[in-house]
């Protein structure tokens, strides 16, 4: 026997089809709201506009033993501002929707009906209060709207929680990095007056030494202890020499050059020849090609060419000569190639071969200034006159290039 077919009510389907309506366009609505603080009070007024029935609103969040009202729409003018109780600590204590009826504060009077949901997921415990005057609670309608709202809610508290917490961050960085910036400058300004200070009674020192050492008539162990106290008093006014040129450029004057028409091949020469009597165990060899010559400031320049071929001697393969060579076959430019063989230079230490204070795997190696600070005055007089400087490695050989335009082009130093 077939069973009859039962026709749904005309009447009652349509009045589902507008509560369907109803419920999209109240979603929509709540949608609509940026999840952001500022917009707590527009979200809760998007839900009263949503659920009709709705006649106050109130979002409360624990801070500590106390719950406070962080917005609201609907209540009196001297509602509370604190929720002791009631329907908002049944809600957070169970962690799910509730509903009661009277609820008293901090709805105001005549409110019959409240419900509340959790803001689930958020960082600050809270919950979203819906008060209404009808005589029915609120319906199942009313009570989604309620829910989809706490849920925005919450992530308008979290994403201001966070947006906060990096702006904090932000600030305690840029603190810190001011904090360091002045300490920097403190020990710049430290070095820069120590080694002004210790210039002059060391050049005394190594003058008298000197002037014993050529005059003294002093033989044997005499003559072998003074030359030692010559050498090393040289080998300390370069420290200072560096130290003053770093702490120059650190504290903004940068590095001053004197241009004047000059042959950089005659400067590498001088240099050359003078780092060849001092190491005489070592093969420098040098190669000069095209025009050398134009306008740059020569005593700075030897300085770049002899730090560059004593970090060569100091670190290359004692095995292997020292190259130099000047290329002055662009009309433009002048390059200057400083080589040397040897285990190349890791990448993570190349990154930073200019900085100052940078020291290499192989520091202990190092028989020039000690500090770490010849690459980096190199790097800074190149860039008075306007070049630039780079440095490549391979297994087998490492390679400083110096790139200087033929008129000097100065530009204010890093």
């Amino acid at each position: 026997m077939a069973e009859d077919v039962v026709q749904p009510d005309p009447v009652e389907g349509e009045a589902s089809e507008r509560s369907r309506a109803r419920l999209a366009t109240g979603l929509e609505r709540l949608l609509s709201v940026e999840a952001e603080e500022r917009a707590l009070r527009r979200l809760l007024g998007a839900l009263a506009e949503a659920a009709p029935a709705i006649d106050s609103v109130v979002l409360v969040v624990r801070e500590g033993e106390r719950l406070e009202v962080l917005a609201q729409v609907g209540l009196d003018d001297g509602a509370p501002a604190e929720v002791s109780g009631g329907i908002a600590a049944e809600v957070l204590a169970a962690g799910a929707a509730r509903s009661a009826p009277r609820p008293g504060v901090p709805f105001p009077p005549g409110t019959r009906h409240a419900a509340g949901a959790p803001l689930v997921g958020c960082a600050v415990p809270g919950a979203l209060l819906a008060g209404t005057r009808g005589d029915a609670p609120l319906d199942a309608d009313a009570l989604l709207l309620l829910r989809a709202a706490a849920d925005r809610a919450a992530r308008a508290l979290d994403r201001e929680r966070l947006g906060r917490a990096h702006e904090d961050a932000r600030e305690t960085l840029r603190r810190a990095e001011a904090d360091l910036e002045t300490r920097r400058r403190t020990v710049d300004f430290i070095l820069g007056v120590v080694g002004h200070d210790l210039r002059n009674p060391l050049g005394a020192i190594h003058m008298s030494a000197s002037l014993l050492h050529t005059k003294g008539g002093l033989v044997g162990w005499q003559a072998r202890a003074i030359e030692r106290m010559r050498s090393s008093a040289g080998r300390m006014g370069r420290i200072i020499q560096d130290l003053l040129s770093y702490t120059r450029t650190r504290l903004g004057n940068g590095i001053p050059v004197s241009p004047r028409p000059a042959s950089f091949d005659v400067v590498a020469r001088k240099v050359v020849d003078e780092l060849r009597s001092v190491n005489s165990d070592r093969k420098v060899e040098i190669a000069i090609h095209g025009d050398a010559a134009g306008e740059w400031d020569p005593d700075r320049l030897e300085q770049v060419v002899s730090n560059l071929v004593s970090n060569a001697i100091d670190h290359g393969d004692p095995d292997v000569p020292v190259r130099v060579e000047v290329d002055g076959d662009d009309p433009d430019r002048v390059l200057l190639h400083v080589r040397n063989g040897g285990a190349g230079i890791p990448p993570e230490v190349l990154a930073h071969l200019f900085e100052p204070f940078a020291r290499g795997p192989d520091e202990k190696s190092r028989k020039a200034s000690g500090l770490g600070l010849g690459l980096y005055i190199s790097r800074e007089i190149v860039r008075g006159h306007g070049g630039d400087i780079a440095a490549q490695s391979v297994e087998g050989e490492t390679t400083v290039t110096v790139d200087l335009p033929r008129r000097c082009a100065a530009r204010p130093a890093a």
